[in-house]
């Protein structure tokens, strides 16, 4: 018979999280360094649940909660048993038992959270965070029963729900903005076969400048940034200017969008301060 068991997986109640670890290893592991039973307490294999718990009380009586916690892991946890994994208030993680309880002091790779008592464990690597507050938050390895299941199962319902409500609206979203772009490619593409191909900025025409390889060439600018909607929205043959290239940059420069006449009066008075400057000099 299967058996489900929330564990913990912190260094201490609010200390170092070895979860990381123990899904990269592939292992379920826990461990209490009470100094008085480090000698007494090493490898549990070699003892009797009896002698287990007899030899706990004897040198550790109110440590209860790790008692009960380690005791449930050696001898309660079987293969084929589930293990969900607390972090605070949610359940992070969910994997299956594959192994006997095992005993290495160096399995963590780490002296300072050495945690040695351990069982092989294969996690389901799609499953996803949900909050779900089980109780019995001083016990790192507490048994699960049917009510506690189904607050995880109903958490992960909900999550499921939320994932393809998102997906649902993200994909609208790309299939709003494609068309919208679709659109908006031909309402240029009709702006431009209706204009000059002049700089509505500074008069510039390609043409004019570079010849053959500068014909019907200009940029589209949005008078209504795309970048700055938060939706699709209509974009109307006004919405568009036509510009050269330089004036394009300048419009957008520094974050700050100017409009075509700014753009243009700043020009005009560049220009007219340049002719002065060439009429005072003669």
């Amino acid at each position: 018979m299967t058996r489900y068991w929330r564990m913990a997986f912190k260094w201490g109640s609010q200390g170092y999280n070895l979860w990381p670890i123990c899904r990269d290893k592939g292992i379920a592991s826990i461990g209490y360094f009470d100094r008085r039973m480090k000698p007494i307490v090493g490898d549990c294999s070699r003892m009797e649940p009896d002698d287990f718990i007899e030899a706990w009380r004897a040198i550790a009586p109110r440590n209860v909660a790790a008692r009960v916690s380690l005791g449930r892991f050696v001898y309660e946890m079987k293969p084929g048993d589930i293990i969900y994994v607390k972090d605070g208030p949610s359940i992070v993680g969910r994997g299956t038992v594959t192994s006997r309880y095992l005993y290495d002091p160096d399995i963590m790779g780490d002296p300072e959270h050495p945690h040695d008592h351990y069982r092989k464990v294969d996690w389901d690597r799609t499953f996803t965070m949900v909050p779900a507050k089980l109780g019995a938050e001083q016990f790192t390895v507490f048994p699960l029963d049917n009510r506690h299941l189904r607050i995880i199962e109903t958490a992960e319902r909900a999550r499921t729900s939320e994932v393809r409500a998102m997906a649902a609206r993200e994909g609208a979203a790309s299939r709003s903005e494609a068309l919208f772009r679709k659109r908006n490619a031909r309402l240029i593409a009709l702006k431009k076969a209706h204009s000059n191909y002049r700089c509505e900025a500074c008069g510039m025409r390609y043409e004019d400048t570079y010849g053959e390889v500068g014909r019907d060439h200009i940029v589209a600018h949005h008078l209504k940034p795309i970048g700055a909607r938060k939706k699709p929205t209509v974009t109307k043959i006004e919405d568009i200017a036509l510009v050269c290239a330089n004036c394009h940059d300048m419009i957008h420069r520094h974050g700050q969008l100017l409009s075509i006449r700014e753009l243009r009066r700043t020009m005009q008075r560049i220009r007219a301060r340049g002719l002065g400057d060439t009429a005072s000099s003669l």
